[in-house]
């Protein structure tokens, strides 16, 4: 395992990288932080400052590495039971700064992935299901989750690049789910959108709840263009985000390390990442690097010829 200085040098030397146009892929630049004979270091105000200085730098270069890969990109937020606001609310100025359009934030309640209501929202997908006649978008043999999932998602997230609008099904599931005490939404009902942000929750360190959040995930993402998920470094080192990370969870992005201004950025370039194409997972413990690379080309926007995907 890195240190967390040596993880606070190689972001500093990643953002350096990316804020004068370096595209990291092979190299020695794609190494940095993954050194894990490194003794950790012993002073704990050393990292702080460490921290502090990889905040600076990530703040004084953030708006460099946004460019305008999401100016005018529609984006929901939904942060879990138990949230940090300090995350949720950093992940969100970064999106503003990037230029996106926070088109709502909704809050996941603790009945939304409470193992002991397991059962209650099993029957809710069900009845919605029925009700709504969504069989073909939520078949009946999934998961409880993934069929919250894919509901929840079918209210507030789309797979078109312009969205949609706002109807009388997503209007239903939001209202049903709002009795339910699954989910808060704005009180103004808005369109839904083709990308989302999930802010994780309160640790729960329980296999059941693991395999309840990874259904929840997976399901929102198959119904959004685009979709991240933010945790702690913690929650990435040992915690959900970590467990969560080692399921299968499909085109869904992950950023650790969201209690830091490296990190918002990090979420912000992940969702960036995704738009062109490339999920990953990315933090101090994440298997993609530290840091999202833009998916083609200098930072700032998609190279002609790889748009594709090429």
């Amino acid at each position: 395992m890195i240190s967390f200085r040596h993880h606070v040098a190689s972001l500093v030397a990643v953002f350096a990288a990316l804020a004068v146009g370096v595209v990291l892929g092979g190299g020695p630049l794609s190494e940095l932080g993954r050194d894990d004979d490194e003794p950790a270091p012993q002073q704990t105000s050393d990292s702080s400052a460490h921290a502090a200085y990889g905040d600076e730098f990530a703040e004084a270069s953030a708006s460099t590495l946004y460019g305008d890969r999401l100016s005018g990109q529609q984006v929901a937020v939904l942060s879990l039971a138990g949230a940090d606001t300090e995350i949720t609310d950093g992940v969100v100025t970064q999106l503003e700064a990037a230029g996106a359009q926070i088109a709502g934030r909704y809050e996941g309640r603790t009945n939304l992935t409470s193992p002991d209501q397991q059962g209650m929202v099993d029957s809710l997908a069900t009845q919605l299901t029925e009700d709504l006649d969504l069989g073909d978008a939520v078949p009946s043999d999934l998961a409880s989750h993934e069929r919250i999932g894919r509901l929840l998602g079918r209210a507030v997230v789309s797979t078109q690049p312009e969205g949609e609008a706002a109807d009388t099904t997503s209007g239903t599931i939001l209202d049903v789910m709002e009795t339910g005490e699954l989910v808060t939404a704005p009180t103004e009902r808005v369109g839904r959108v083709p990308f989302l942000v999930v802010v994780m929750g309160e640790e729960r360190d329980d296999a059941t709840a693991t395999a309840l959040l990874t259904g929840l995930v997976s399901g929102l993402g198959s119904a959004a263009l685009g979709e991240v998920v933010v945790g702690s470094t913690d929650s990435g080192d040992d915690g959900d985000l970590a467990r969560l990370r080692a399921e299968d969870l499909g085109d869904v992005a992950t950023v650790d390390g969201g209690e830091t201004l490296v990190g918002q950025v990090s979420a912000v370039l992940g969702l960036a990442a995704v738009r062109d194409g490339v999920a990953g997972a990315w933090g101090a413990f994440g298997n993609d690097g530290a840091v999202p690379v833009a998916a083609a080309g200098a930072p700032g926007g998609t190279d002609d010829d790889t748009a594709d995907g090429e």
